[in-house]
């Protein structure tokens, strides 16, 4: 019996965000459909564009370091972007104050960390690439937290209207019924 339940405390906002965190970062491996989709779709071809550079760069094609930026730092904000609207749409309809505020967080961390990325990279080319690929796996892990109880990428048992296995014997006998 969960602590909440035993002393019929509801709890807070900053307990239930963490509590959703971590129900949201290690419940979705659960569903390989979800682990594929992410893996396939989210890193390698929506990260293509970064793929592509680091392929460049490996065969000698490129010794700039400012495409593999480029591409990281397209890459973060759309994916930031897309889930953290995604999460705030969700969210409103359930009323989660908690998880809207995450989301409208994330969003702007998002927005900030291109901004620095863009402005220090001339500087600090090394800090900024390392700051890049922390903001992609961070976006990775957006998606992932915004995604990972949609219906749509898991395997869920496909089950009657009425309920019930579809594969079990039906109830009762058909002689009676007629087709026109």
């Amino acid at each position: 019996m969960s602590s909440e339940k035993m002393t019929n405390k509801p709890l807070g906002d900053w307990q239930y965000l963490g509590r959703e965190i971590w129900r949201r970062t290690w419940q979705p491996f659960k569903n390989v459909p979800f682990v594929f989709y992410v893996v396939l779709a989210i890193i390698c071809l929506g990260g293509l564009g970064i793929w592509v550079e680091v392929i460049k760069s490996q065969l000698g094609q490129s010794a700039d370091r400012s495409g593999l930026l480029t591409a990281l730092s397209t890459f973060f904000p759309a994916l930031i972007g897309s889930a953290s609207l995604q999460l705030i749409l969700t969210s409103t309809g359930n009323s989660d104050k908690v998880l809207v505020s995450f989301s409208l967080l994330a969003c702007f961390l998002s927005f900030f960390g291109v901004v620095l990325i863009t402005v220090f990279f001339p500087v600090h080319p090394g800090w900024s690439l390392g700051a890049a690929i922390w903001f992609g796996i961070f976006a990775v892990w957006f998606w992932w937290f915004t995604n990972g109880d949609e219906l749509t990428y898991q395997n869920a048992p496909i089950d009657a209207a009425a309920g019930g296995s579809t594969t079990r014997s039906v109830k009762g006998n058909l002689n009676d019924f007629k087709v026109d």
